[in-house]
């Protein structure tokens, strides 16, 4: 039950974080801290990742809402496993962020991506992020660490 919760919990601060972002940047603009190496700015992402898929719109709503509907079968399939702890964490944060960027794309056509980094290789500076993203990666992380953990 603490799965499901955590996933809610995910999806709603995101779009609370969201729609604060949205709001803020788009009265000032865009802000750096952390002397550029954290730069917050708006970017309205009709893509995934790098803007891949921006030109077919349903198709990536398709492949999105596919992707998510494995990662729920995969965590329902965990849930009532007594190992899997670190699968099941994983995938209930690929969930709340995938869910949310899901959602967001549904609901206006797009994702609102707002962090970018001033630091390493030119693609990931270009890249603007948001939170729903970090625990999308975090989750995936998660899951592939779960493989490397001793069998008992």
């Amino acid at each position: 039950m603490h799965y499901i919760l955590l996933i809610g919990t995910i999806f709603t601060s995101d779009q609370y974080i969201k729609r604060r972002m949205d709001a803020d940047l788009t009265r000032k603009g865009q802000w750096q801290k952390a002397g550029g190496k954290i730069i917050f700015k708006k970017y309205c992402n009709k893509g995934a990742a790098g803007n891949f898929l921006k030109d077919k719109p349903r198709f990536l709503l398709l492949l999105h809402s596919l992707s998510l509907s494995a990662v729920f079968a995969s965590l329902l399939y965990a849930l009532p496993k007594k190992r899997l702890q670190t699968t099941k964490l994983g995938l209930s944060f690929f969930a709340g962020g995938g869910l949310s960027n899901l959602y967001e794309r549904l609901a206006n056509g797009y994702v609102t991506d707002y962090i970018s980094f001033g630091f390493g290789p030119k693609w990931f500076q270009k890249t603007v992020f948001n939170a729903a993203d970090f625990f999308v990666f975090a989750g995936a992380l998660l899951c592939v660490a779960q493989s490397f953990e001793k069998k008992e």
